[in-house]
């Protein structure tokens, strides 16, 4: 079921600009909300009405109020774990106590078809082999429990009201216009300056790696495919690469030669060994397949910078 009117939470920021420019290409009306803590305002379509507010405020509720949208796709959130780790009580604040505002307002709503709730891997222990949505979770950071506690709010939320509501659990995103230093643009950072022998931190972890693009085509896929209670899925692509594998993939991407170094300040400290999705749901329910192959989105996040050229 498509969508009249749509509110997006987080909808400047990386993941939240690619869906909105998505979602902007059919029917729907979409409202992208941004705090731009560190969301980018010219991410989003011009064609799209964007507000500047923060979902932990009255103002946002009264947004909510007004617009009455029949679908919510909420992706605000501070998800960048070191920062998390840093900033416990903000984190808190902003990925729980924003997300029960959210859904403070949502319960006022006539008319709310579909609520999406942007989660993430993080909610799984560590653990060799694929996750599935059956697995037991098991947060080790401040992060992965934020999003395990909004899971919980939007699972009470949905037996409350009777609302089709989904919690898309996130492996590892990249692309164009990331807005925190993970491993993979720290890596074409110090490419772009020029550099071919780079400093990592720990080169053993492995994590599954999708694309932006992949990620947005997900989100609209269960946005218009939840028909009722509360489900959530892994959106990743069921493969893993370990650090080195990134630099190996990285310099075939780019036609050179890439060496590593590790740096003891770059290591961090916790870092779980694997982490890799069980994509069989959302494929089996809704018949979605990512489509980037990894290879060509490094080259299409190289491309992007035109400082580099690709062989």
């Amino acid at each position: 079921m498509e969508h009249d009117d749509v509110l997006v939470t987080g909808g400047a920021g990386f993941i939240g600009s690619r869906f909105v420019e998505e979602l902007a290409q059919t029917d729907a009306n979409v409202i992208a909300v941004d705090n731009c803590f560190a969301g980018e305002p010219s991410l989003v379509p011009e064609d799209v009405r964007f507000e500047h507010i923060d979902i932990r405020s009255a103002e946002f509720r009264e947004l909510v109020r007004t617009v009455e949208p029949d679908a919510i796709v909420h992706l605000a959130a501070i998800h960048y774990i070191p920062y998390c780790n840093e900033h416990p009580e903000e984190a808190f604040a902003v990925n729980v106590m924003g997300t029960r505002n959210l859904l403070a307002a949502a319960r006022e709503l006539p008319d709310l078809e579909t609520m999406v709730f942007a989660s993430s891997a993080a909610v799984y222990p560590p653990r060799e082999g694929p996750n599935s949505e059956t697995s037991e979770t098991g947060p080790t950071d401040i992060y992965g429990q934020t999003k395990l506690i909004g899971e919980d709010l939007m699972e009470l939320f949905a037996e409350q009201t009777a609302t089709p509501t989904v919690a898309a659990r996130l492996f590892n995103v990249y692309g164009p216009n990331e807005t925190n230093e993970h491993l993979i643009p720290a890596v074409l950072k110090q490419v772009r300056d020029g550099k071919r022998e780079i400093e990592l931190g720990n080169l053993t972890p492995k994590r599954d790696f999708i694309h932006v693009s992949d990620v947005a085509n997900a989100l609209v896929t269960l946005l218009n495919g939840a028909d009722g209670g509360y489900s959530a899925y892994n959106v990743g692509t069921g493969t893993e690469y370990s650090v080195r594998e990134i630099v190996e993939k990285t310099s075939e991407a780019l036609g050179e030669g890439i060496e590593i170094t590790q740096a003891d300040d770059r290591v961090r400290e916790s870092d779980r060994p694997h982490l890799q999705a069980d994509i069989s749901r959302i494929r089996a329910d809704f018949g979605w397949e990512p489509t980037v192959e990894f290879v060509e989105g490094l080259k299409d996040l190289l491309h992007h910078d035109e400082e580099v050229l690709v062989t």
